[in-house]
């Protein structure tokens, strides 16, 4: 007997999860059918850093408000999702970036000029004030930016907070359950199958990460999304705790609520594995020790990669599917899937509850076809 909903959404990742949690706030009673484990992929690997003055690029108007606008949701959706009963481990700690040689300085002043004029309290810190923070931060620092609204998630956590928060408001979460084709009625997607069920809906949500590409062959068309991997490692230092996430250059070392420390991590484009390699946790380690001597002596607990859904031009892919009825795709994030996650979760709820894909337009994945 088939199943229904009011809407299927493919990936159990962040964004597939924030997608359902936000339905399931406007009562609309969503499937997430997740083909491994929730969060199996770049959610759970990730740093998890909500940083978008850093990693955004602010001539990109759209993009940049999209950032601000999730940095501005994050913390009364962590209160909520905390309520709901699973801790999303969302702090607003701040961020500390670093610069080590003169070009850096000039990099992070420059960056400061427009940042000031944001309201958030971006300021610029000497060695010295450095040092009083992070009394171990390398003695080769010239100076640094901190950001002090911005902050840190853990990936694993939130996914499943959002997906236990869905599930109490009637959302259906699925492991194990790979599509593996569409429902058609002409143009219109009417639901998906499975190996095992054919679940019928009246909208479905392309949100696989980098296994959205391989959507477009149930539709007859490309859908533009790259791998790029992504290494992480996990570490402890008895007695060593950064007060928030600090970045050099090279990665992040992101502090734990458990104690441990997170260092990441690479950038690998193209490559479509989650294989941890000699070379990328060498690569973190030398970038953790280069922040940090001390973390020299640190011990090793793990490493963990994932696979991040790249865009042809670094932007989100959101909203309709050109040609075809109820059908939406939320992908190509890259690595901030994570910090943009509430406020690409609210457009695109907002949208298929009825309210219109114009908010969505310079998200749309007609930009890659036009002129084709």
């Amino acid at each position: 007997m088939p199943k229904t909903a009011d809407v299927v959404v493919i990936g159990g990742g962040v964004v597939g999860c924030s997608i359902a949690y936000q339905l399931a706030k406007r009562g609309i009673q969503s499937t997430v059918l997740e083909r491994t484990r929730l969060a199996s992929g770049a959610s759970g690997a990730t740093a998890g850093v909500v940083a978008p003055l850093w990693h955004l690029d602010h001539h990109n108007d759209a993009l940049f408000s999209l950032g601000l606008l999730s940095l501005r949701l994050f913390p009364a959706l962590a209160s909520e999702l905390l309520e709901a009963g699973i801790d999303p481990q969302f702090r607003r700690c701040g961020v500390l970036k670093l610069a080590c040689t003169s070009e850096q300085v000039e990099e992070l002043q420059d960056a400061l000029a427009w940042q000031g004029e944001l309201g958030l309290g971006v300021t610029w810190l000497e060695p010295g004030q450095i040092f009083d923070r992070e009394p171990e931060v390398s003695r080769e620092v010239l100076g640094g930016v901190y950001s002090p609204q911005e902050g840190c998630v853990k990936g694993q956590a939130y996914v499943e907070a959002l997906t236990h928060a869905a599930s109490r408001r009637g959302a259906t979460v699925l492991e194990g359950e790979e599509v593996l084709g569409l429902e058609k009625a002409g143009r219109r997607i009417t639901g998906v199958r499975t190996a095992t069920e054919t679940y019928h809906c009246g909208h479905t949500v392309l949100a696989a990460g980098p296994w959205t590409a391989a959507a477009g062959r149930w539709l007859a068309q490309e859908l533009p999304v790259r791998p790029v991997k992504g290494q992480r490692v996990l570490l402890r230092k008895p007695g060593f705790l950064p007060r928030c996430p600090v970045r050099g250059f090279d990665a992040y070392v992101v502090p734990q609520l458990d104690g441990n420390l997170l260092v990441g991590a690479t950038r690998e484009e193209g490559v479509f594995n989650e294989q941890t390699t000699a070379g990328g946790v060498q690569q973190m380690l030398s970038s953790a020790v280069a922040s940090f001597p001390v973390l020299k002596d640190a011990i090793f607990i793990g490493a963990r990669a994932g696979v991040r859904p790249g865009s042809p031009d670094g932007v989100p892919i959101m909203g309709p599917v050109p040609g075809w009825e109820g059908i939406s795709i939320a992908s190509g994030h890259d690595a901030v899937g994570i910090m943009l996650s509430p406020g690409s979760a609210d457009l695109m709820a907002n949208y298929i509850a009825g309210g219109g894909a114009k908010p969505l337009e310079s998200f749309s994945v007609s930009r890659f076809y036009r002129g084709a």
